[in-house]
């Protein structure tokens, strides 16, 4: 499945890609950066957004928000993750 999708790690792309209805079907952190994967078939969007295609203000910011709150959880999420690894490391080297 992994060569079915789109990937980005822009916000802007990925705004206007799930604004215009593109499901966003992952979100990996790639070192400080998100990449989020959508359907192969977003690619097609890509070239409407370059061209300076036109969506709703509303649905675009809506779409930036839920990408930026998904970005903040994910951040978090590693933040986390270290911070158990780090306690679980150090508890083990006594």
């Amino acid at each position: 499945m992994l060569n079915n999708l789109y990937r980005t790690s822009e916000l802007e792309l990925a705004s206007f890609l799930k604004a215009e209805g593109h499901k966003v079907l992952g979100a990996e952190l790639k070192g400080k950066l998100v990449e989020f994967q959508f359907d192969a078939s977003a690619e097609d969007a890509v070239e409407h957004y370059f061209v300076g295609a036109s969506l709703p203000a509303r649905d675009l910011f809506e779409a930036h928000r839920s990408l930026r709150a998904l970005i903040v959880q994910i951040h978090e999420h590693a933040s986390n993750r270290r911070r158990t690894e780090q306690s679980n490391g150090k508890g083990h080297t006594r």
